[in-house]
């Protein structure tokens, strides 16, 4: 199941991350500003925003495999139909609908978890499964300019990618199966009252604002760093470089912080570690030459996919949450990408305004070093954390 998951997560990534190795030569074909552009991208994040609260209660309550089913199906549909876009208003329209599919699946990764892992290995299984995300970015970047070459037209890119969603989803309907025999344990209680649980739960609002902050700036650079690096550097070889990093910093994260966190049986020194390094990291991309640039976009993906992962597996320990873990991720990674569906915009507005990405990076680096802030009143949910709790309880009564 982790290598559904894996596949999963890299195909949401594949899809949604090929667009910033293209977005110039679809703005170009059809007129596009910055900012424009970026709103392509952040309207797949607007529904991300809306959805996943709605999709973390009917993960919930009908279980991973025919949510996840579901979502993919989406996902290859709308991907696929990307390459029929003739305007701008018709991209939107896919970008739109391919986002309703994108909405579910992360929600689904932690559910799948906890209900195959035992929670001292609960980062590691997080990790392993949406390290996808990683290789799809690295396939994006990386991939996305020879296929273009080989295909000839950013449309074949997207009926490439699309069709390889379609064939994932005939695997997850086909190998999923033994899930549909393992009912997850869910709260009885209706949508309503566990959404009010949840949004009365500080330490929800707590993993959402670090969700905000991991996400918007990791999704925003990932998307312009193509650009930042070629205004900086001047040669394409040297952006491909720096915004390869990114992802190879993802997939560092997802197989080293998570392990760490584990052994060590702590989530919160982690978090404030990796917060506390972000945010010079992300400014230092505004100011190093072509030649150090590839080792910050590195540092930056560690720490924010780091947090990210920490983040998420916390509602798994919680025992608030729990039982609602589809839902908590729900509502957590609903608000969180508020960030990822503002950012990439303001970013690309902020470069028409002023011709430079400089103040962009510079408010993304006050997001990145929020973390630590936010990170400071989070309960330690970790094994060790959880046992300090119990004695100090014990030792009360």
């Amino acid at each position: 199941m982790l290598t559904l998951s894996f596949l999963a997560s890299l195909t949401v990534h594949l899809l949604l991350f090929s667009y910033s190795q293209l977005k110039e030569l679809i703005a170009l074909e059809m007129g596009l500003t910055y900012a424009e552009a970026g709103f392509v991208f952040s309207l797949s994040v607007f529904a991300l925003v809306v959805l996943r609260i709605p999709w973390g209660f009917i993960i919930d309550k009908l279980g991973v495999r025919a949510s996840a089913g579901l979502a993919l199906t989406l996902l290859g549909i709308f991907g696929f139909l990307r390459g029929f876009a003739v305007n701008y208003e018709t991209l939107l329209l896919f970008q739109l609908l391919m986002g309703v599919g994108l909405a579910a699946v992360m929600p689904c990764l932690p559910k799948l978890v906890a209900g195959l892992f035992p929670s001292e290995k609960t980062v590691f299984a997080i990790g392993a499964s949406i390290s996808g995300f990683a290789i799809g970015d690295v396939i994006a970047l990386g991939g996305t300019p020879y296929l273009l070459r080989f295909l000839g037209g950013w449309q074949n890119v997207f009926y490439a990618y699309g069709a390889w969603a379609l064939v994932l989803t005939v695997f997850w309907w086909i190998f999923s199966g033994g899930l549909s025999q393992k009912r997850e344990k869910g709260s009885s209680s209706s949508m309503g009252k566990n959404l009010t649980a949840l949004l009365r739960n500080r330490q929800v609002w707590l993993l959402s604002g670090l969700y905000f902050c991991s996400g918007a700036c990791y999704d925003t650079l990932l998307v312009w760093l193509p650009s930042i690096a070629d205004a900086g550097a001047g040669a394409s070889s040297s952006a491909w470089l720096a915004t390869l990093m990114l992802p190879m910093g993802f997939l560092v994260a997802s197989f080293v912080i998570g392990p760490l966190s584990d052994r060590v049986g702590l989530r919160k020194p982690f978090i404030l570690l990796l917060g506390l390094v972000a945010g010079p990291a992300i400014y230092s991309i505004a100011l190093l030459p072509e030649t150090a640039l590839w080792f910050s976009a590195f540092l930056v993906g560690i720490c924010t996919v780091g947090v990210l992962m920490v983040v998420l597996a916390i509602p798994v320990e919680l025992p608030q949450t729990y039982a609602l873990v589809g839902s908590a991720v729900g509502l957590i990674t609903s608000f969180g990408n508020l960030g990822s569906f503002f950012m990439p915009t303001l970013v690309g507005y902020l470069r028409d305004v002023t011709c430079s990405f400089f103040w962009g990076v510079l408010l993304l680096s006050f997001l990145g070093e929020s973390m630590l802030i936010l990170g400071l009143p989070l309960i330690e949910t970790g094994r060790k954390g959880r046992r300090r709790a119990a004695l100090n309880s014990a030792s009360r009564e």
